[in-house]
This record gives structure tokens, C-alpha cells and sequence, in this order.
């Protein structure tokens, strides 16, 4: 007898696994949405929760929120949730896709120190491509406090200002859908569209009211941003990366 033929009279153990749910790969597990898929009713719950969960009880009464651009430092590009109350503003970054806020700051309308409105422009020897949109830069501390450390770390998130600008979907206007711009609080002032929401000029109009009776200074002026030869944040910003990316296409 051959060793095959021994090794075929050997009985093949029988082993009983239990039963075990694998993972699935490749599918949301979660349920949120990006804007651009946001109903009315999706819009209030959000305003909702914020104000139960990241509002102070010193902040005042809720004015206003909005979905605006955040640039960096670095020229990056990202989605920001903005909140105006009585006494202070909030940035926010809001992963839509989970439901989960990743990151808030507050700042009260006390330290605000300027406003400036303006084009978004890079230095001389700058080789950034040109921006179009509008800027608005909100100062709260001293400019000339900023290290070269602060300056040249991509992660550094205790700046004292902040530039905000236009959301992508103020172009998208007709995209929406319908009834988005009509949650409570959404964007500012009784005469709002699909695109207030979206909209850093409307922003801009409510700090101006709700700074009316201080002593922030409003100016029109270049937004200059320090950079130079970024390659990676075009890639980024033309990429959409700082943004959520929405469930559904759509047609450009």
C-alpha cells in the first residue's frame, strides 16, 4: 500500500464554524446627505441639532446659518458650516454624510477686531492661478502675532481670522431642491433664494447688523493669501476634496 492510498482511508476531521456575519465592503453605512441632496425638512433637523448641541446659553439667540468656503493658510478649500447668534459666530466642519461634528470654533462678535470684503488675491511672485469670488476676511486677534511656524504648518488651526468665500452650489442654484432655502434660519433676512444659503455676501450683511452698534471695523480691501507655489492645494481645491461629495450625480 502506497502512501496515497493510506492518506485516502484517513477520515477528514468535520468542523462545525459558527456562524459569523462578514463586513461588506464598498457600501455607505451611513445616512446623511450633502447639500446638494438636503431637503427642507433635512435643513431644519440640521439647525436643530446644532443649536441643542455646539450653541452656548451666553451666545444669544440663534440669527442665521450658512454653508460657505473656508480657505486656509495654504489655499485649501473647505466646506464650512457658518452660525450667527446674538453674541458670537461659529465655524464649523460638519462631516454631512455621518451627522457628526469634526470640529467647531467659536468666537464672539466682542473680539472681532475687522471685517474686510474684497477679490482674494495672492502676492506678486505668486504663480497661484487667479481667483474670481469674492472674500471676506474677519479678523479677532493680532495679525502681526502669526509665527513663521503658524504660517508654514498646513495643520495649524488657531489662526486669528478667518477667509470665507461663495460655496460651489451658489452656481447650482437650479439644482437645489425645492423648498432648501425655505428651513428657518437658513441664510439671512426675509429675502432669501435656493442660493442664500451658499451665499458669503449674505453672511457679510449679517455681521454688519448684528456689529452695528461696536466698534469692528468694516473695510474694502485685497484678501491677500500667502501663497506662493502650492501645487498640492490646486489639486485639492479642483478635486473638491475639502467637500462632501454627494450621493447622487449630477449633471454638470
Amino acid at each position: 500500500m502506497n502512501i496515497s492510498e493510506v492518506l485516502k482511508k484517513i477520515p477528514t476531521p468535520q468542523i462545525n464554524l459558527p456562524s459569523v456575519q462578514l463586513p461588506t465592503f464598498g457600501k455607505e453605512a451611513n445616512v446623511g446627505k450633502a447639500p446638494l441632496n438636503m431637503t427642507r425638512e433635512d435643513m431644519e433637523q440640521l439647525i436643530t441639532t446644532i443649536q441643542h448641541t455646539t450653541l452656548a446659553t451666553e451666545d444669544g439667540a440663534f440669527v442665521a446659518l450658512w454653508i460657505l468656503t473656508l480657505i486656509d493658510h495654504w489655499n485649501n478649500e473647505h466646506e464650512r458650516i457658518v452660525v450667527l447668534t446674538e453674541r458670537s459666530f461659529y465655524i464649523i466642519r460638519y462631516d454631512f454624510l455621518s451627522g457628526h461634528i469634526r470640529e467647531s470654533r467659536r468666537v464672539g462678535l466682542g473680539q472681532l477686531v475687522s471685517v474686510t470684503t474684497g477679490p482674494l488675491v495672492f502676492p506678486t511672485k505668486s504663480l497661484m492661478p487667479t481667483r474670481t469670488s469674492p472674500g471676506v476676511q474677519l479678523v479677532w486677534g493680532d495679525l502681526g502675532s502669526v509665527t513663521a511656524a503658524q504660517k508654514w504648518n498646513p495643520l495649524c488651526r488657531n489662526m486669528p481670522y478667518v477667509v470665507l468665500t461663495h460655496h460651489p452650489l451658489l452656481v447650482k442654484q437650479n439644482k437645489l431642491p425645492s423648498g432648501q432655502a425655505n428651513a428657518n434660519g437658513a441664510g439671512y433676512g426675509h429675502d432669501t433664494n435656493a442660493g442664500t444659503l451658499y451665499d458669503v455676501n449674505n453672511f457679510l450683511q449679517a455681521i454688519r447688523d448684528a456689529c452695528s452698534a461696536s466698534n469692528v471695523e468694516f473695510k474694502m480691501g485685497d484678501i491677500t493669501i500667502e501663497s506662493y507655489g502650492n501645487i498640492g492645494s490646486v489639486v485639492f481645491n479642483q478635486t473638491s476634496l475639502g467637500f462632501t461629495r454627494s450621493k447622487v450625480s449630477v449633471a454638470e
